[in-house]
């Protein structure tokens, strides 16, 4: 029975072999079709007139500062508890009397698995487990209001709320009730006694060994915003959103331990008998204060410098930008990717300067995170987190791709505040597109890699780098196959944890292939107007999706909305396709031609060919899109549809039959699921392709290996 069976598979794997030897020997190579995209652009590059188109934008000076925090506060590197006083100055600018106080308590999210932070992470907390020493919190023990009479304690009134859910376990909000209203365009002042408990690092954030991140880490006053105290739990998948304002903070921590934070370089330092050192830092028109500190950090300090026009800069996009202070906090063994951090860092202030406006503050504060922290790729005002490898090599992205972007987020999240908790796509969105055109502007094509035989590092893995050098890095990565798998669970312009699996895609990559989808419609001169203008307008501001889409129709003078309808406030997808492409030779007439019984010639042929190419809207959202036909002759013609129906039909009488067309050519809707289909050629008879060829050999490659073992 055995020899029975092994006949018959080697009998089967023969004849597989003989199918596959007569696909490959009988294969002509046929002549190959060139179904690149054209490169002659529908949208005509603008031209530039003789004044600068943006002589009239003006960068605010500084922002509305409605906030006030003084604080001082000192850390216990042996317990990781930060404690002291805050005193808040708070502005009314509602419009009308205002009592309640919502104040944010970010920490409490790591106080326990029954916060809703936790419970939306299944119960779970990163690394924190049995050991309650790990958790984190935040403590008021006492608040009070200030004023020209003395203080007055309100602590009695503080209570948590949630305004979200009610999931009553949840401490990340919390209200107090001062003791008369205050009027509109008048003041209050808080002071605040309070305690926070750094966990073991868990959301980019905690003390790790000697090393501490430390990020909302106090209490923070909500916003009133559209007419009502904006001032959400602390979600599993949303981040932050708070007033500008000035921060004066002091900072007391062990003698040897270097620091680093929002404001870049203390007013002043103060050495304490007690051996510690006493750090004051200093920054107007932000809206957080964030800082980290560690014995084993290593400073570097450079300048970033543009002032004259350098080579292949255009003369109407140079912008002369501010001197800045870069001070770069690296790990010890990471002293070989300081010249790629500032470069990196260089780049993007440089470019993000240029477009959209310049870095208003005098420093900026990188950090290149401990091994284990898991505070790598997060943006504060003036500071943020990189993540290297060691041995990551030139060709991988790393650390200049997290450089770029979390640098950008100073202009996108930092300079342009919106609402991170309803509205993630107008900060990570917007600099995801942001970070492409920095990164495609500044290096040649990066290659994609992997690391093998490691673990996680500083916020991703570290390990031995392997490089794909045959292959360049794909513009937004796999963009497309993400929405392709999850576009239709959710509209994006939801809430960040209204989200059914879809906060990174909704979050970074739609809104970012929107903006690229917006650059094809309008042209890159166009878009770059759009995206200068929107960042001039709502600079030191508390922007919404219909503020910018409000910016693109006024600045471009055309109705894009229906693009936003479609993307931004739809799960619809975009998806156009070639369905046919069919050419037709036209027979010679037959039959009977009269007129009213009277015998008539037929009307002469012209032409030698009725061709037909069909396009299809296959998924569910609308676009304008292009249709590229090529003939046999080299001819060409393009069309326009607008999308609107199921499918267009285009028939053309010619004497060269089509051979081939393609719908949007350009591929102006990068936010098509399935470019597969958009195009189709018309083959020769007997083609076949060169890819079957391949594949047939490597068939009877493994065929023949196989049948060497089994004689074996």
């Amino acid at each position: 029975m055995k020899k029975i069976l092994v006949m018959l598979l080697e009998y089967g794997f023969i004849i597989a072999a003989m199918v596959a030897l007569v696909a490959f020997v009988g294969l002509p190579p046929g002549k190959g079709i060139d179904l690149q995209r054209q490169p002659t652009p529908l949208i005509p590059k603008l031209v530039q007139g003789t004044e600068p188109w943006d002589k009239d934008l003006r960068l605010p000076t500084q922002s509305d500062r409605i906030v006030h925090y003084t604080m001082n506060v000192k850390l216990n590197v042996k317990t990781n508890i930060i404690s002291g006083t805050e005193t808040l100055e708070w502005k009314n600018t509602t419009g009308k009397p205002q009592q309640d106080f919502p104040f944010h308590l970010y920490h409490n999210a790591w106080k326990n698995n029954r916060s809703t932070f936790a419970k939306e992470s299944g119960y779970q907390l990163g690394r924190l487990g049995p050991d309650r020493h790990d958790y984190g919190y935040t403590n008021v023990k006492s608040i009070k209001v200030v004023d020209v009479k003395g203080e007055t304690d309100i602590t009695n009134s503080f209570h948590y709320i949630q305004p979200d859910d009610s999931n009553a376990d949840d401490q990340t909000v919390c209200q107090v009730h001062s003791a008369k209203p205050v009027p509109n365009n008048q003041s209050i002042t808080f002071r605040i006694e309070f305690e926070t408990k750094q966990p073991l690092p868990v959301a980019r954030t905690g003390a790790i060994r000697d090393y501490h991140f430390v990020g909302q880490w106090f209490p923070k006053i909500g916003v009133w915003w559209k007419n009502a105290w904006n001032c959400h739990q602390f979600h599993a998948t949303t981040e932050f959103f708070a007033d500008y304002g000035v921060y004066d903070v002091k900072i007391t921590i062990p003698q040897g331990y270097v620091i680093g934070a929002t404001g870049g370089v203390p007013k002043s330092i103060e050495q304490n008998k007690d051996s510690t050192a006493t750090y004051n830092f200093y920054q107007e028109d932000v809206h957080d204060f964030a800082w980290v500190t560690s014995p084993d950090l290593v400073p570097t300090v450079r300048k970033f410098r543009h002032v004259s026009m350098e080579e292949g800069e255009r003369p109407d996009r140079h912008h002369p930008l501010k001197e800045v202070t870069v001070i770069l906090l690296t790990q010890p063994q990471h002293d070989n990717m300081i010249d790629r951090y500032f470069t990196a860092t260089f780049n993007a202030l440089r470019y993000y300067g240029e477009w959209y406006g310049e870095y208003p503050y005098d420093a900026i504060t990188v950090v290149d995170p401990a091994m284990g922290s898991s505070t790598g790729g997060m943006e504060y005002p003036t500071l943020f987190t990189g993540g290297a490898n060691r041995y990551s090599p030139t060709e991988a992205s790393s650390p200049e791709g997290v450089t770029v972007h979390e640098c950008g987020h100073q202009w996108w999240y930092g300079m342009v505040g919106n609402n991170e908790f309803e509205e993630a796509w107008l900060d990570e969105g917007f600099n995801t597109y942001s970070t492409d055109r920095v990164m495609n502007t500044a290096w040649p094509p990066f290659n994609p890699s992997r690391y093998f035989f490691g673990g996680p590092g500083a916020g991703s893995y570290v390990g031995i780098p392997y490089v794909v050098r045959e292959i360049p890095s794909s513009r937004l990565g796999a963009g497309n196959s993400e929405l392709r798998r999850y576009g239709k669970n959710d509209v994006m312009a939801r809430s960040g944890w209204e989200y059914y699996q879809t906060y990174g895609l909704n979050s970074y990559t739609k809104p970012a292939m929107t903006l690229v989808t917006l650059e094809g419609y309008l042209g890159e001169e166009m878009m770059y107007r759009v995206m200068r203008t929107y960042h001039h307008r709502y600079r030191f501001k508390h922007p919404t999706s219909e503020d910018f889409i409000r910016t693109v129709n006024e600045v471009s003078g055309k109705n894009m909305s229906w693009l936003f309808a479609n993307s931004w406030y739809s799960s619809n997808l975009f998806d156009y396709s070639i369905d046919r492409v069919n050419n037709r030779r036209i027979p010679p007439p037959t039959g009977v031609f009269s007129l009213n019984g009277k015998q008539s010639e037929p009307a002469p042929t012209t032409k030698t060919y009725e061709c037909e190419v069909v396009v299809k809207r296959e998924g569910e959202a609308i676009a304008p899109v292009d249709i590229l036909v090529v003939f046999k002759d080299g001819s060409i013609r393009r069309e326009g549809w607008d999308g609107q129906y199921r499918w267009k039909k285009f028939i053309y009488y010619t004497d060269s039959p089509v051979s081939y067309a393609i719908v949007d050519p350009e591929h102006k809707l990068a936010m098509d699921v399935n470019c597969n289909n958009n195009s189709k050629a018309v083959r020769d008879p007997g083609y076949r392709s060169l890819a079957a060829r391949k594949y047939a050999s490597k068939w009877m490659f493994w065929v023949q290996n196989y049948l060497e073992f089994a004689a074996f």
